[in-house]
């Protein structure tokens, strides 16, 4: 499939209480020690939209919306739109020209931001389509992954500040059975540096079922699929957040691109059904020169228990809802 303007607008409901609609994206604002994590879903046939929220600014406060009653919204007449869709007070917007307008209005955080540039265009885990039976269960319809750039205002607690930073979008729509999945150690690797260079990947566990890797690496214009993926983990004595990671990304080619991070804030999403809890850590690396950002979403739990961590459990990430001050990631 290639990428048309359509894909960035909300799509038709099949009315299968399975089929869902999410605009993801997460970006870093270097200059200005500003990131974050942002995803917006419907599940139209339930009447129900998802939230997640999780931006920061180093040094300052940091809020995190993604476990609670506030991470779920009862859908309004008007939620889904032309080319919008609308969950509570945080919207999805599409402009126009790839382009993306993202908002959100809590008590403890607020924000106008525009993916105004893109550094590849946009596609699909796979150039060669859904044939996988897993990819039908989990983004039947369409999927779309780009990287660019982002701008606008944020505001957390009672400070306000403008960025103009590096971003990267994940977009899907279809069913989706996160029922098949097994999360003990699934691992999702996708940032940017510019033009030249930008992935997405992730590898996942299926139950009674093999291992799926999929994603792929864009340098200059140019794109290959991503064949394998590991990405080795730094932990800090808690076990639990990541200092820092190695990921390795073989192409289809048989080349393989190494990339060092380091981790700069992170948050913990609980999710009970799976006897798990996910994360995502906000991080930097070196790339040819230049510094650029990637989100590192994992899950680790090799023994499949059923505890959910708690604040006290951490070191420096964040698990606890609201705001907070941020904590400084140190090796």
């Amino acid at each position: 499939m290639k990428y048309d303007e359509s894909w960035d607008k909300p799509h038709t409901p099949s009315g299968d209480m399975l089929w869902q609609e999410s605009d993801c994206y997460w970006f870093y604002d270097r200059a200005r020690r500003i990131g974050g994590f942002h995803r917006i879903g419907q599940k139209p046939a339930t009447g129900k939209g998802q939230v997640t929220l999780f931006v920061f600014r180093e040094e300052g406060q940091r809020f995190v919306l993604s476990a609670g009653p506030r991470t779920e919204v009862a859908l309004c007449r008007n939620s889904r739109q032309d080319t919008k869709q609308l969950v509570g007070g945080h919207t999805a917007e599409a402009l126009g020209d790839g382009r993306m307008q993202f908002t959100w209005q809590e008590a403890e955080s607020e924000a106008d931001l525009e993916f105004y540039e893109r550094f590849h265009e946009p596609r699909d885990w796979s150039k060669t389509g859904h044939s996988d039976a897993f990819m039908n269960n989990i983004n039947s319809d369409g999927h779309l992954e780009c990287s660019g750039r982002i701008r606008g205002t944020i505001r957390i607690g009672s400070e306000t500040c403008t960025i103009d930073g590096l971003c990267h979008r994940d977009r899907s729509w279809g069913l989706r059975d996160n029922s098949r999945a097994s999360l003990h150690r699934y691992r999702m690797f996708s940032g940017t540096v510019g033009p030249e260079l930008s992935f997405a990947s992730f590898f996942l566990d299926l139950k009674g079922g093999p291992s799926m890797v999929a994603g792929f690496v864009a340098r200059n214009g140019v794109d290959h699929d991503v064949r394998d993926l590991r990405v080795i983990l730094r932990m800090d004595r808690d076990g639990l957040t990541p200092l820092g990671s190695t990921g390795i990304l073989t192409l289809e080619t048989g080349e393989e691109i190494r990339i060092e991070s380091n981790s700069v804030q992170g948050f913990l999403t609980p999710v009970p059904e799976a006897h798990s809890v996910s994360q995502d850590h906000i991080s930097t690396f070196l790339y040819n020169g230049k510094t650029g950002f990637l989100d590192l979403e994992f899950c680790i739990n090799p023994g499949r228990g059923a505890y959910i961590p708690d604040q006290s459990d951490l070191t420096f990430g964040v698990i606890e809802q609201g705001l907070s001050q941020c904590v400084t990631y140190r090796d």
